[in-house]
């Protein structure tokens, strides 16, 4: 199995020059998930989030430096030729614990609060509609009527 992890400021520099160039594009829409606003209960009024926000007390994400630890945790592990299934077991639980720190409660939804941050810094000026769905479910047809990768 190969690990690939490309470096934060490229994403953001390819992600500023592939908008210039398509320039007919007039709005950005991002599918996310209603669990970005934490596990909350009651009527959850919604805001966005923004770059280093976390669910839980005062601390700051700074998603950059999340990157330099998830890089520096696997190039660690592959340099030490750990088993495929040490490097998932330790990247899995490594990504749970930091949610967890960050007051999100599981890595999808904290990879997904993340994706939002970075859409907000790196949108510029253009507009971008964030949907945040509670359910996703099958597909109509692709690859086949009914198919669902997984359920929470």
């Amino acid at each position: 199995m190969m690990f690939h992890s490309i470096p934060i400021q490229w994403v953001s520099c390819i992600s500023s020059i592939l908008l210039r160039i398509v320039k007919k594009i007039q709005l950005l829409l991002h599918v996310s998930t209603a669990y970005v606003s934490g596990e909350k209960t009651g009527l959850i009024p919604e805001k966005q989030l923004h770059m280093g926000e976390a669910m839980i007390g005062a601390q700051k994400l700074d998603t950059d430096a999340e990157k330099r630890l998830i890089d520096e945790t696997l190039e660690d592990l592959m340099s030490r030729q750990d088993s495929e299934d040490n490097i998932k077991k330790t990247m899995r639980e490594l990504g749970q614990q930091r949610a967890v720190q960050y007051g999100w409660p599981n890595v999808y939804v904290f990879t997904k609060s993340m994706g939002e941050m970075l859409i907000g810094r790196l949108k510029e000026n253009l507009p971008v509609v964030i949907l945040r769905p509670t359910v996703i479910t099958s597909t109509y047809k692709e690859p086949v009527p009914g198919w669902i990768a997984g359920l929470r």
